[in-house]
């Protein structure tokens, strides 16, 4: 890195952001499987995934509502990913209208894997950080996004 006094610190984010995809293409054993996703699509997994794990049932409803997205939209994704094998909708008994989305043995393989990558990549970055430095660093991770969201893209100070 260059100079420690340079504060560009949207530029710093964005060279962090290319650095960290360009370890996860190196290191990935997902990288031909994740070519037939987009990254929205590991998210859903994801967030079925963990859904599962509580044990808690996700309808379409519920994913229009997680991921802020129409209906219409909702449909769409949710066909994809059934065409890929990746989820089954299987009605409700007591309302055939409302579907539950459930992952198959494909995506929960998947998920697996995507974690395992997931906890390698955040072993790499935290390396060489003691448990107060990274407490600290989230700390300011924190107070960035809180930063820019209530400031809404205004310049200056309060809203």
């Amino acid at each position: 890195m260059e100079n420690s006094e340079n504060r560009d610190i949207g530029m710093r984010f964005r060279m962090i952001n290319n650095a960290i995809r360009r370890y996860v293409d190196r290191s990935s054993e997902l990288k031909s499987e994740l070519d037939n996703l987009t990254c929205s699509n590991g998210w859903i997994i994801a967030h079925l995934d963990h859904m599962e794990k509580l044990g808690k049932d996700v309808l379409q409803r519920d994913f229009e509502n997680n991921f802020g997205i129409t209906r219409s939209t909702a449909s769409k994704v949710l066909k994809l990913l059934e065409k890929k094998g990746m989820i089954e909708r299987v009605p409700v008994s007591h309302d055939g209208r409302m579907k539950r989305i459930i992952m198959t043995d494909k995506s929960r393989e998947l998920s697996r894997k995507m974690q395992a990558d997931y906890e390698r990549t955040e072993k790499q970055l935290t390396r060489g950080f003691s448990d107060e430095e990274l407490k600290k660093l989230c700390g300011f991770l924190d107070r960035i996004q809180i930063n820019l969201e209530a400031n809404d893209g205004n310049e200056g100070g309060n809203t």
